[in-house]
């Protein structure tokens, strides 16, 4: 490096190695070392590789510092020392978060997907709902899930550290631990999009480097063939694979899977619903809860979960009994939400009234809409008229308009006029 230029306003946090071919000592070996030492995404730590004098000038530099800077060296710790930190994480995920788990068993078995169990049963039982430390009364703790991924981050950065020669003992569990964070970050992947919520740079790091089938980070480790099973069509769920699902080896993966592609569907069916998504999700975390408190059994909640996949597969039936498009299913169920309309007007009067809204509505939107407040008082205004012309109770029209606003708030980009 030219040291000086690169040091003066340098900053590039995700640089891990620099490489030094002149000496330094001082303030400035002390800033050259932050520059490569500053945790970034999935990187802990940082090298600097240097000729012999580096280590005295870094120990003379460290000398300026703290007592317990120079007691506890946050950095210029000598290599060999690496593998005794190494095993004290290994301690810590193989006997303390793995407790309760005989993954030592599992590995020792003899059959041809003794090692795939191995690691689905440490999954299991690392995202497992029922376990208490997956819901921490306080929501400021880490539950189980996060703090194994953070020791797999600790495992990784030692091991980088250690020298070849102290490796082998402890490489097979580094091995089968890092395996189970790979498939845990699929796991918390699909979880992300299945809720509409990105993926972090650090799950999306661990996919890239998933080596059994070579995932690229846009795409997802199948949970059903993760977890035993073929990828179900949700339009032909049934009992055998109802009975499959209960049997399966793993059924708080078997759960999570079915679990995640109901979200999925969910989002593909009733994007743009805001009624219906709200109800189905709201149906979806109530069964969920049920099953973390332990009011559902494995069996019952897999039972819950087809039925409610069902009943999200057939709203492409509901809006054809009514003759009503997928938009107009969308705001027919907006004016419906109201028990008393819905009591005084019928299902085929507020249909009308939901065709008439997308009409309506699409007539009188603007280019930035969403962001004039004169058109969206325009738009009120034209909900509200139309509502009155059909007859809706004068008492539910507030209502109606806000939720209809809302509606067509989820349809700004699709509907908008282009520029």
């Amino acid at each position: 490096i030219v040291k000086d230029r690169m040091l003066v306003g340098f900053d590039a946090p995700p640089l891990h190695t620099l490489y030094i071919d002149r000496p330094l000592r001082g303030a400035l070996l002390m800033q050259t070392i932050a520059r490569a030492n500053r945790t970034f995404g999935v990187k802990e730590e940082g090298l600097m590789v240097g000729y012999s004098p580096l280590t005295e000038h870094l120990y003379r530099a460290l000398a300026e510092y703290t007592v317990d800077d120079r007691e506890h060296k946050p950095i210029g710790r000598k290599t060999e020392d690496a593998i005794g930190h190494l095993r004290d994480v290994l301690h810590v995920i193989g006997s303390e978060l793995l407790d309760g788990y005989d993954w030592r068993g599992a590995l020792a078995e003899r059959h041809g997907t003794a090692y795939n169990d191995a690691v689905l049963g440490a999954v299991a039982h690392l995202r497992d709902p029922a376990h208490p430390e997956n819901s921490p009364l306080d929501p400021d703790e880490p539950t189980l899930k996060s703090r194994f991924s953070g020791q797999v981050q600790k495992m990784v950065g030692l091991w980088r550290l250690t020298r070849d020669s102290d490796k082998e003992p402890v490489r097979k569990e580094v091995e089968y631990f890092y395996e189970v964070r790979k498939h845990m970050a699929a796991y918390d992947a699909q979880e992300r999009r299945a809720s509409g919520r990105a993926v972090s740079a650090q799950i999306e790091a661990v996919l890239r480097q998933m080596t059994s089938s070579a995932v690229e980070a846009g795409d997802v480790l199948d949970l059903f063939a993760a977890a035993g099973m073929p990828r179900p069509n949700l339009t032909h769920l049934d009992a055998d694979f109802i009975r499959r699902m209960q049997e399966d080896k793993h059924p708080v993966l078997a759960i999570e899977a079915l679990q995640r592609l109901v979200q999925q569907e969910m989002r593909k069916n009733v994007r743009h619903n805001v009624v219906r998504q709200e109800e189905l999700s709201e149906k979806l975390e109530a069964l969920m809860n049920r099953y973390t408190n332990q009011q559902l059994s494995s069996a019952q909640i897999i039972a819950e979960l087809v039925e409610l996949a069902k009943l999200i597969s057939a709203e492409a039936d509901r809006g054809s009994a009514l003759r009503l498009s997928e938009d107009e299913l969308a705001f027919y169920d907006a004016v419906a939400a109201n028990e008393a309309a819905f009591d005084e007007m019928g299902a085929d009067k507020l249909a009308a009234i939901a065709r008439d809204l997308v009409k309506s509505v699409r007539a009188n939107l603007t280019t930035d809409w969403s962001k004039r407040d004169d058109v969206q008082a325009n738009l009120r205004l034209t909900i509200r008229r139309l509502l009155r012309r059909h007859g809706y109770p004068p008492d539910g029209q507030r209502a109606a308009v806000k939720k209809v606003i809302e509606q067509v708030e989820t349809y700004a980009e699709d509907w908008e006029p282009k520029a």
